[in-house]
């Protein structure tokens, strides 16, 4: 009986030893939403111009180049020097959204929202993010704010004024909460199995010593 269940015991460590362990959740292969967006105002008022709004398949990485062009008029005159004239890339890797603004500028936000990270995996939520940016100039340009939710990241850079060498990158880097270990069905089977037969060795043990206390 001993050694029945010595080979119970191995069979069920190695079962536990070959389970998948717990991760960390990344950007790699999740699809989120996007919203990202350029507002100001000219003689006309306010106005706000759309840059990229939908889902992203990030798969193995993302990128996204979109050139961004509006013309605006200020103290009645609408020239080349008043236009907003670039190009906004987009980046994602495992755990960092960059947004870079590249080109001519004017007196504007641009903001990013990026929403539906980790739906459905709630282990795996946003719980950092450390926020870096590469191109600021004093009295041109800053990095303006940046927020995040468990399933959510908003972060904005401004421009001053008039500029036409922009090539200003905010990223955010996150750190995602563990995603515990989903043991496989076969996993499952052998651990039933093995209790299984610690119950049934058990219980004959049970039964032998019973009838030894009855012969005696």
């Amino acid at each position: 009986m001993r050694t029945t269940v010595r080979t119970l015991l191995t069979i069920i460590g190695f079962v536990t030893c070959g389970a998948p362990t717990a991760s960390s959740a990344t950007l790699l292969n999740q699809t989120i939403n996007a919203a990202i967006t350029i507002s100001g105002e000219d003689d006309n008022g306010f106005y706000t111009l759309g840059v990229f709004n939908g889902a992203i398949s990030v798969g193995a990485g993302f990128t996204k180049d979109v050139s961004v062009f509006k013309q605006l008029t200020e103290d009645g005159f609408a020239t080349q020097s008043n236009q907003i004239l670039g190009d906004v890339l987009v980046n994602i890797t495992a755990n960092a959204i960059s947004v870079t603004m590249r080109g001519q500028v004017q007196p504007f936000e641009l903001e990013s929202v990026f929403t539906g990270i980790g739906v459905g995996n709630p282990h795996g939520a946003i719980v950092g993010d450390i926020d870096s940016a590469t191109g600021v100039m004093s009295g041109v340009n800053l990095d303006l704010f940046h927020t995040f939710s468990a399933d959510s990241l908003d972060f904005a850079t401004f421009y001053l004024g008039y500029q036409p060498g922009t090539n200003l990158n905010q990223t955010e880097t996150l750190t995602f909460g563990v995603v515990p270990a989903t043991p496989l069905p076969s996993t499952w089977s052998m651990m039933l199995l093995g209790l299984a037969g610690l119950g049934f060795v058990a219980f004959r043990g049970t039964k032998n010593r019973s009838a030894a206390v009855a012969v005696s």
